[in-house]
Formats: C-alpha cells, structure tokens, sequence
C-alpha cells in the first residue's frame, strides 16, 4: 500500500504571447514535478491557466477552480506552485480566505522557491501571498506612473505602432523616448483610402452594386491588391524568427471592415497623443480582459487643445470630414449608399428590436428584412419581411397627410410640424416643401433631400410580423404593420 500523500500541481501565465510560446509553463511544470518527487509525494500532475490573471478579481481560471473542486473532494493532500504568486495575488481577504480554505481541508501548499506551508502555518502563508498583491499592486503603479512620463514627454508608450507608422527611439533628458516615424508607404495606403471615402460619400448607387467608397468594398480590393495590414507583416516577421506555426492558429491577417475602421478612427493618424478607450469585460474560456475598443486624444488641461506628438499622415481637415462619415455607418446608420429610401435613416426596426434592412434587390422583389441573425431566440418565430414600395409609399403619406393637417390648423400636427422644423431650419420652409412635394413632386425628389426630409419628422419606424402567411407583393396597406415615432412625440401606428 502507498501511503504517500498525494500531489498537484498548479501553474499559471499571466500573459499570452504572440508566437503562443509557452516556455513559463513548461518550466513551472518541471520544477513542480520535480519538487513533488523530491519531498517524496506521488505526483498526479497539474492544472494549467494560460494568459490569465491572478491579480484581477474577475478573472477567469477554470483550471484553478477544477483543482481546488479536486482537492475538496479529497483527491490530493498537497498543491504545489513555482511561486505563491501563481495562486493569487489578490488582496489580504482573498489571501486570507484561500489559504484558511485550503488548510482547512488539511492540504499543504509547497512553493518550490518558498518553501512548504502546512495547516498550522497559515498565518505565514497569508503574509507571502499578500507579499505578491503588494507587489502586484506596486508594479502596476509603477507601470503606470512610468507610462505618465514617457507619454507626457511625447513618447509611443504603446506595443504595436499603430498601421501608417513605426518606432524608432532616442535619449531625452535621462528617458528613452519612442518616436513614432511615418512609414510612407503605409501612410499612402491611408490616405488613397480616405480619398476615396471622401470623393464617394455622397453618391448613390442601385440596388445591388457595390458602393465605390464603402469600407467592405475598399478592404476587398486592398487584400485583392496584396496590400499587408500590420499583423500579417509582424507574422512574417515572426516566422522569419524562427517561430514555427501552431496548429489551428489563424493565417496572416487580411483587410476587414473592422480593422479598416479602427485604423481611420485612430487620432494619432493626426499626430495626437492618444489613450486607450476600453470596452466592457469579456470572457473567453481562461482569459478575462477588457479589449481596447478605441483611443481618444489627450487634452493639455492648461490650453485645452491635443497634445501633438509626431508627423500627423492626414490633414485636420480630411479627418475631421472623415469623422463625420464615419459617424453614419454601422447597422442601421447607412447613409446614401443604395436606392433604399428608409434604411438610410438610421430608424427602421422589426418588433423584435433589430435594423430591418434592404434586400438588395430592385423593381417588384425588392423588400426590407429583419437582420436578426438565424437560430437567435425570442422576438418573432421565423423572419419578417415587408415589401420596400408598400412601406416607402406609407411612410410618405403618413408624414405628408400629418404636414396637411398641420397646414390646416390641426392640433397635435401643428406641434409636430413645429417640432420638426426644428431640424429643418424652420417650420415655414418645410411646410413649402411638403406642399411641392404633395403636389406630386415627391416621386421626382432626389433620394438623399427624400431622406432628409423624413428625418425631420420620424425618430422611428417599426415593423411588425404579418399576422397571417400570404403573397407580401400584392397591394395592401402596410399601416397594419407599422408603428411610427414622431419627432419629439410618443409612437403612433
């Protein structure tokens, strides 16, 4: 019979790196084996989390949570680590409250670098363990009071230099400042696109056809022409190094409409110093972060004005358009890209709460649709769709009869009318307008001026699903389904 105590390892990396090397881990797992075996246990192996933190509070670390299920269980006597940091380096209740569970139990915690910790040491325990939160603590702020500095004296605190740009460094009054230098070749790569954009923004196109400036089609032609975004030059770069390819990992990246955004949203393509805006937790099996979402420009407190650092690649001008454009695009924002009249109002909806929108088609087949993604649940059982001419002609009348009654001295269309010129200019000039456009000018009117025009009067447009199958292209009227949301008012049908 064996009457060894039996052993566990955990071991853990804080950080993923970028050719997925795992060296810490294998190190950990040796000297933990080896350190088990020497003080004479028998060793049944380790729990792993890679690329988490045992310093955040929200961390995800399932394997962490795997063996301390095991050890209550009663399936090892003894966990050992490399370092008490790998357990946690959260604050002293968190100590406090690990290392009473785990002596509790009566296991005994083996660092390989600090030594054995039995039940009757836990006081002992909890003071190295909250020896790593402090150091924890102490690190990040040096981190980022070190951060400070380097950005204030104008240097690139960042990993990755942003696409259009690299880094090169220089001594600064006793600091090591990282420049950022335009790469021109980058740089035009940037450009070319924000003249397209800028050229193109305000044209029309039919149903169908790719709009000459939008972000899909741009990133389309820029991985047909071969052009590098940054991650798949640094995956080359990395392969030149001597990493070899892990099984199941992407390929170099290619041009999305999510990166191209990103890039055209960056305030450093106008020299500023920027810093990063972060999006809400997320969590992905072992890893919890907060991924940046953006960055937005620092303000000197003194001037108010953007700190300047580096060769800006655009002009304040173009940047400030293109912003602008950017502004509109995103689902259900679309401008005037296709001969859709209401999805470039940024107001149409399905019941369920999703952009309804164009079919991409024209003449009798063309409709709007739910863009709720297939399988998602609740809302509407199947899609909803409604035929563009019957909602377009509804909307129109709606807003144009509510003009009438508002030109009659009707009560509640007055208000309306009113509300509405707000945005206009005044209520006056679109009262003339409406009246042309009811004397038979609206099919003629230009679709961008239609937009325009209806936006003065609805916030919302909302679609509901027929209450019956039956042949969405034969005349009828779709008030039965629509429910709208005047300017400044509550939802009328």
């Amino acid at each position: 019979m064996d009457d060894r105590k039996t052993a566990v390892g955990y071991v853990r990396q804080s950080l993923g790196r970028p050719d997925k090397s795992s060296g810490s881990v294998r190190a950990q797992l040796t000297a933990c084996r080896a350190e088990a075996i020497a003080r004479g246990y028998r060793y049944e192996g380790a729990y792993v989390d890679e690329a988490v933190s045992a310093y955040r509070a929200d961390s995800v670390r399932p394997e962490f949570e795997r063996m301390l299920a095991d050890v209550r269980n009663g399936r090892a006597d003894v966990v050992v680590v490399n370092y008490l940091s790998r357990l946690t380096r959260q604050d002293a209740d968190a100590a406090r409250s690990l290392a009473a569970g785990l002596h509790g139990l009566g296991v005994t915690v083996v660092s390989v670098a600090e030594g054995a910790y039995g039940p009757g040491a836990t006081e002992d325990l909890v003071r190295h363990l909250e020896a790593a939160h402090q150091e924890s603590v102490n690190r990040a702020r040096h981190v980022s009071d070190t951060k400070r500095v380097l950005r204030e004296a104008g240097s690139w605190v960042g990993g990755v230099p942003p696409f259009g740009y690299a880094v090169t460094e220089a001594r600064r009054d006793g600091l090591t400042i990282r420049q950022l230098i335009v790469v021109p070749e980058e740089a035009e790569v940037i450009r070319d696109v924000v003249r397209r954009i800028l050229a193109h923004k305000d044209e029309e196109v039919s149903g169908g056809e790719r709009h000459p400036g939008s972000l899909s089609g741009i990133c389309a032609e820029l991985n047909a022409a071969g052009v590098r975004t940054k991650t798949a030059r640094l995956s080359d770069k990395w392969r030149a190094g001597g990493s070899t390819a892990v099984e199941g990992r992407r390929g170099p990246s290619l041009w999305e409409v999510s990166t191209l955004k990103r890039i055209l949203r960056d305030p450093r393509l106008i020299g500023h110093v920027v810093e990063p805006v972060y999006g809400p937790q997320s969590a992905d099996g072992a890893r919890a972060r907060r991924s940046v979402v953006g960055y937005r420009s620092l303000v000197d407190p003194q001037t108010r004005m953007p700190v300047m650092s580096h060769e800006p690649v655009l002009d304040i001008d173009d940047w400030e358009r293109l912003q602008s454009w950017l502004d509109t695009r995103g689902p259900g924002t679309g401008g005037p890209r296709s001969a859709s009249l209401l999805s470039g109002l940024g107001v149409l909806h399905c019941v369920c709460g999703a952009t309804m929108v164009s079919n991409g088609t024209v003449g009798a087949t063309a409709s709007y649709r739910c863009s709720r993604p297939k399988g998602a649940t609740g809302g509407h059982h199947g899609g909803n769709s409604i035929k563009r001419a019957h909602l377009e002609e509804y909307v129109a009348r709606r807003v144009l009869s509510e003009v009438a009654r508002a030109d009659g001295g009707q009560p509640g269309a007055v208000e309306l009318l009113v509300s509405a010129g707000t945005r206009f200019g005044s209520a006056a000039d679109l009262l003339s307008k409406s009246r042309a456009y009811g004397a038979g000018g609206w099919p003629s009117a230009p679709l961008t001026e239609k937009r325009d025009f209806l936006r003065c009067f609805v916030d919302r447009i909302e679609v509901a699903k027929a209450l019956a199958r039956g042949n969405k292209w034969e005349p009828y009227d779709a008030g039965c389904r629509t429910t709208l949301t005047w300017a400044g008012s509550l939802s009328r049908g």
